[in-house]
């Protein structure tokens, strides 16, 4: 971490606590002044030792954002590999050609 963004922070985190009484998210904080959130939370760790006597709690909060990929999204549309040949099957039955072909249109 370069010692100017951990200064830039640590007084960007000092300052909005004079008229706030918390910083409920520190990914929220990072984003509204514009530096990186490992440099906003290396910050509050350091204020946190600096200032361990005075009246500053730190709560460590880990949120996870969990995304399908690309494969994902199209098994969410159209049904996985087996879905789909299941529903490639017609209800009067197709031979294994037939059905051969149809894989290979798809």
């Amino acid at each position: 971490m370069e010692h100017s963004n951990a200064t830039a922070a640590e007084k960007a985190i000092l300052g909005f606590l004079q008229s706030k009484e918390e910083i409920s998210s520190s990914g929220d904080f990072a984003l509204s002044i514009g530096i990186d959130h490992d440099v906003i939370v290396n910050a509050i760790k350091s204020l946190h030792g600096i200032l361990i006597e005075s009246n500053l709690w730190v709560l460590d909060i880990k949120k996870e954002r969990w995304v399908l990929a690309d494969e994902g999204n199209s098994y969410a549309i159209a049904g996985s590999p087996e879905v789909q040949f299941f529903l490639a099957v017609p209800p009067e039955g197709i031979s294994h050609e037939g059905l051969q072909f149809m894989v290979e249109l798809c």
